[in-house]
C-alpha cells in the first residue's frame, strides 16, 4: 500500500528577486541619464565658427568633413570649396536640411567640405548672409544610440516591473486549504 504524499506548500519566491528588479531599474535609469547627458552635451557643445572674412575662408578637413553653415537659415546662398593642393572642387551638397542654433542664431547647413584628413580647402560663398563652419555633426549616430539605448532602458525597466509584480503576487498569495 502506497503512503500518500504529504501536502506541500508552494514555495514563495525569495526577497532576492526584489534585488534583481532593483538592479534592473537602476540600470535602466542610469542608461537614460547617460544618454541624455551624452546627447545633450553633443548638441549644446556644437558651435559654428563664423568666417573671418565676409565671403571666404580656409578650412582644414578632419576625420568627418567640415560643414558650411549660413545664417539666416533661409538666405539664398551659393558656395564652393577648392582643395588647395589638388585644385579640385570639394563641397558636396547636403541631401537633407539640417539646422542648429548657436548663440541665439539659427544656422542652416549649406554643404560639407570633404577631403583627405588634414587637407586645406578654400571656401567661398556669396555674401547674402553670414557664413560659418564646424565639424560635420554625426546626427545619425546620436539617433541610433538614442533609439537602441532607449529600447534597452525600456526593456530593463519593464523587466524590473514584471519581476516586482510577479514576486509581490506570489509572496502575498495565501495557501489554499486542503
Amino acid at each position: 500500500m502506497a503512503i500518500p504524499a504529504a501536502p506541500t506548500t508552494p514555495t514563495r519566491p525569495g526577497r532576492g528577486w526584489y534585488v534583481v528588479a532593483t538592479v534592473l531599474a537602476v540600470i535602466a535609469a542610469a542608461l537614460v541619464v547617460f544618454l541624455a547627458v551624452w546627447i545633450g552635451r553633443a548638441v549644446a557643445g556644437y558651435s559654428v565658427t563664423p568666417f573671418e572674412q565676409q565671403d571666404s575662408t580656409t578650412v582644414t578637413v578632419g576625420s568627418r568633413g567640415v560643414a558650411i553653415w549660413v545664417s539666416p537659415q533661409d538666405a539664398p546662398t551659393s558656395c564652393s570649396a577648392t582643395d588647395l593642393d589638388t585644385q579640385r572642387p570639394a563641397l558636396h551638397g547636403s541631401s537633407s536640411t539640417v539646422t542648429v542654433t548657436d548663440g541665439g542664431r539659427t544656422w542652416s547647413r549649406v554643404g560639407i567640405v570633404k577631403g583627405e584628413p588634414g587637407s586645406t580647402h578654400l571656401v567661398r560663398c556669396n555674401p547674402t548672409g553670414e557664413f560659418g563652419y564646424a565639424d560635420n555633426p554625426r546626427i545619425g549616430r546620436y539617433v541610433l544610440y538614442g533609439v537602441v539605448g532607449g529600447a534597452l532602458a525600456a526593456l530593463s525597466g519593464i523587466a524590473a516591473f514584471v519581476i516586482v509584480l510577479v514576486v509581490a503576487i506570489k509572496r502575498n498569495r495565501k495557501p489554499r486549504p486542503a
